[in-house]
């Protein structure tokens, strides 16, 4: 007689039981190494799509292109705001050197310089003095410009010596001259000449800068928008690869617990039919066994 009958159980049925029991221990510890393979290999995939990487370097290299750029813009923008300065200066100059001449002949012809006339011209005398010492002397290292802005400020000496006096103008050539009043006069009409040449010049290479620094403007807005772009597609690609090869990993785990678990069910199965039907303790039905 089977001892173990006298338990309920067939001989069947245990080894049954212990082969699943032996099964599972011996799947939960090759499982377990599987998994600390499997990490690894993980990590090292990531490494390697990370290393593979070159995003980093495209984008140091667009850094240093836009810090350039805005050194650059930055530059032109000083260049600019002079030109500006120097633009303004040059139109309130030319008014003032145009009254000035103006002033020879308010009351009468240039041939006499009233007292009237005399406060007139020593007063934009003062002024051109003023606006003169204000111009700036600014260059850029790309943009040739003539030395206009200079021709002027090399009046400044003559503007500061003008000494008008009331009295007579002498006729151009007059020699020996009476007074300074006829030089000066000449030297005035130069100067509102130096004056309009610098105007000129200096709106065009306004403009010129302008342009520029608007151009600069649209290449700092590309670059800034390519080094958003990059960042972002190329970070989203290698977080959909790190995703990737983390699911073909996790599936691969999935498909082992699984078979695992289709194993242990099989077995648990067999032992259960070999066991035969069970029948409840205090059942009528244990008379007949």
């Amino acid at each position: 007689m089977n001892p173990l009958s006298a338990y309920g159980l067939s001989l069947g049925s245990v080894l049954s039981k212990l082969s699943a029991n032996n099964f599972r221990f011996g799947f939960e510890q090759q499982f377990s190494q599987i998994q600390k393979t499997t990490v690894n290999r993980i990590n090292s995939e990531i490494d390697r799509v990370n290393n593979n990487d070159d995003t980093p370097k495209r984008l140091a290299a667009l850094e240093r292109e836009y810090v350039t750029l805005e050194k650059n813009k930055a530059l032109i923008d000083s260049f600019d705001f002079d030109m500006r300065s120097n633009q303004t200066r040059l139109a309130r100059m030319a008014t003032a050197a145009d009254e000035a001449i103006a002033a020879f002949s308010n009351e009468d012809a240039d041939t006499n310089l009233t007292a009237t006339e005399l406060a007139t011209l020593t007063a934009k005398r003062d002024k051109l003095i003023e606006d003169t010492e204000g111009l700036l002397l600014s260059i850029h290292p790309d943009i040739a410009t003539p030395y206009v802005v200079r021709d002027v400020k090399n009046m400044l000496d003559t503007l500061k010596s003008m000494s008008p006096v009331e009295g007579v103008v002498d006729a151009a050539g007059t020699e020996p001259a009476t007074n300074a009043n006829r030089q000066i006069l000449t030297d005035i009409t130069t100067l509102k000449n130096l004056i309009d040449t610098a105007y000129n010049v200096t709106t065009t290479t306004e403009e010129n800068t302008t342009y520029i620094s608007l151009d600069l403007s649209s290449t700092l807005a590309t670059k800034l928008a390519d080094m958003t772009e990059i960042s972002d597609v190329e970070l989203q690609r290698r977080e959909d690869e790190v995703t990737a090869i983390k699911s073909k990993y996790g599936n691969i785990l999935r498909v082992i617990s699984l078979s695992f678990e289709a194993r242990i069910d099989s077995l648990e199965k067999l032992g259960a039919s070999l066991e035969g039907n069970q029948i409840d303790p205090g059942s009528v039905m244990n008379l007949f066994v």
